[in-house]
């Protein structure tokens, strides 16, 4: 198959990570596949660009893509996708944002007609869609196929929509499997954090927004604390936001070194997950899949997480981790229940990292799209 992806975007945030491993595993299976985003407008550390490179997906920049609507630029993008389409011979277009979605679909439906390919669009999201107009065009009438990342998602779209259970399926979540392995040796990293080999060390990791709950966090690490004083904790990643959402909450709850900020990290991403005891997250950020989640699972860490969102179907309460309310008091006391039961902790991380090599895999995931692929242009043709 030819498949064309698209993304309106050059950060390498939200869903970023996730459109890369589906085009990679959709080439690895022996697909054309190729990734139009919109280009950078600086040099910068890390952007699509460069990590497409690294997983050998094939880009381009030609388009603007531009979520801003820029009239000359969009109606340059309206004008030529298609042709590129229907030049190229693309069989499905597949797409990631409401802005790429409304623009891609839009443009080859009126301007394709019947030879238009086939319309995917993914909903990286952490909630299901509103039912809103801009939405029910997009997802009835601008998409031949719709996917979501858990059976709960699924069902909730159908039925919010109205849209037929044939063209809507479940994409698996995937992370790097040979990087986040148990049985990997990692390095251990504690001592440059100033903890002991034997402290309990919980962790969470993201951009610190004020809807990340990261001052919950922090509320139930003092409540730790107060009955484990060995008890540390890590928050690990960088916000604009960091003095107002971590740092003056830590002054206020007198957590002292207890706290430690590890900044962003990248090297070393995968030797810090690991030194953890448990890992938490409270509130996926814009992608929606908890992404750090699946990482920790897949190194054998328990994961204590909220029930909001898809959460609850990363994490199996009671066997990979715990599933709690996004409260102080609930998030101190299952970490307590980890810290105190060891062998009951270690359990929980061999299922957690059994669960993740059997539902993360990137064969998994492309396996799944060419299925769903498949079934749609046999729907488009027959």
């Amino acid at each position: 198959m030819k498949i064309l992806h698209l993304y309106s975007d050059w950060k390498w945030t939200g869903p970023a990570e996730p459109v890369l491993q589906m085009c990679q595993s959709l080439q690895d299976r022996g697909h054309e596949v190729l990734l139009a985003h919109c280009p950078s407008p600086k040099a910068v550390p890390e952007d699509i660009a460069g990590k497409a490179a690294a997983y050998g997906v094939r880009t381009t920049t030609q388009w603007a893509l531009d979520r801003h609507w820029p009239l000359r630029a969009t109606w340059r993008d309206f004008r030529g996708l298609p042709r590129f389409v229907a030049a190229e011979g693309f069989e499905v277009v597949h797409m990631h944002l409401s802005h790429d979605h409304a623009l891609g679909a839009g443009a080859c439906r009126l301007a394709l007609g019947r030879r238009s390919p086939v319309l995917v669009r993914t909903l990286h999201r952490r909630s299901v869609l509103e039912s809103r107009l801009g939405s029910r065009t997009l997802l009835r009438r601008l998409s031949d196929g719709l996917l979501l990342f858990t059976e709960s998602f699924r069902q909730a779209t159908i039925e919010r929509f109205g849209l037929d259970p044939e063209r809507v399926g479940v994409q698996p979540l995937t992370i790097d499997l040979e990087r986040f392995s148990p049985s990997r040796r990692l390095r251990d990293v504690r001592a440059g954090f100033g903890i002991a080999p034997e402290a309990p060390l919980i962790g969470i990791v993201g951009r610190y927004q004020k809807y990340r709950k990261a001052e919950v966090f922090l509320e139930a690490a003092a409540r730790l604390a107060a009955e484990e004083p060995e008890a540390r904790f890590l928050v690990i990643g960088r916000s604009s936001q960091l003095q107002e959402t971590v740092v003056a909450p830590m002054q206020r709850l007198g957590l002292g070194d207890r706290v430690v900020l590890t900044g962003y990290r990248i090297e070393d991403y995968d030797d810090i997950l690991g030194a953890l005891d448990v890992f938490t997250l409270l509130m996926p950020g814009s992608d929606g899949t908890a992404r750090a989640v699946r990482e920790a699972l897949a190194l054998g860490r328990p994961c204590v997480v909220s029930d909001f969102g898809m959460l609850p179907e990363i994490v199996q309460d009671g066997e990979t981790g715990l599933v709690v309310p996004a409260e102080p008091a609930a998030l101190a006391a299952a970490w307590l229940r980890l810290v105190r039961e060891r062998p009951w902790r270690e359990k929980l991380g061999r299922q957690a990292a059994a669960y993740a090599r059997s539902h993360f895999s990137t064969a998994l995931l492309g396996e799944r799209l060419e299925g769903f692929y498949a079934h749609l242009l046999a729907k488009a043709r027959g």
